[in-house]
């Protein structure tokens, strides 16, 4: 999101991003305001595609709020206590998965129930509730005693491309020239370069 703004002086830099996040905040307030049901939005269409997923499954009680979910391919049990799936989906997004959503519609209960509370419409709105203030321009800025910022020592263009993690991996869809075999510039070979080449020693040293 911020490439644009990466080679940019720092106060300008700066201030692209407030304006950038001032303008999402501002208009995730703006939907969430108008948004009705109870959970966001996003979950709100994940829930309609497992509704959908779920239709396949049976859920069969086994003890107090415990079901056993299946259908021809696979089967998995559900504790709606405890809002787990042995499918472990549940568990890690907080969200009911497909065989969840067959257990509560079988225990006569809503999905939207057992939703995790971050992904509820007051968190929705709590996280945008404050506002970024606006500044005034330059010119109006309050002078101070304070030493100005030191220049860059470093010359040339500043970098575009961010620094990456050694964890990170590399492009996937670029072709890396480390794996590539080495092929002479002179006599075509593989195994060595122009510099090692043999026949190019000799026909220089004729």
């Amino acid at each position: 999101m911020i490439l644009e703004a990466r080679d940019k002086p720092i106060i300008a830099m700066l201030e692209w991003i407030k304006v950038r996040l001032m303008t999402r905040m501002y208009s995730k307030k703006a939907v969430i305001e108008k948004f009705t049901s109870d959970i966001c939005p996003n979950i709100v269409q994940k829930h309609e595609q497992l509704k959908f997923d779920s239709k396949s499954f049976s859920a069969v009680p086994s003890g107090c709020y415990i079901y056993e979910v299946d259908n021809e391919y696979e089967r998995h049990v559900v504790n709606l206590t405890r809002k787990c799936c042995t499918c472990r989906v549940w568990d890690l997004t907080g969200i009911p998965c497909k065989h969840g959503v067959a257990a509560i519609y079988k225990n006569l209960e809503r999905p939207k129930d057992y939703v995790h509370a971050c992904y509820k419409n007051d968190a929705y709105v709590a996280a945008y509730k404050k506002m970024i203030t606006p500044l005034p321009g330059q010119d109006e800025w309050v002078e101070t005693n304070q030493p100005t910022c030191p220049c860059c020592s470093n010359c040339g263009r500043p970098p575009m491309k961010r620094k990456k993690y050694a964890v990170e991996l590399n492009n996937p869809y670029k072709i890396s020239k480390s794996y590539r075999p080495i092929k002479c510039g002179f006599c075509h070979k593989e195994g060595h370069n122009s510099r090692r080449c043999k026949a190019g020693i000799t026909g220089e040293t004729q």
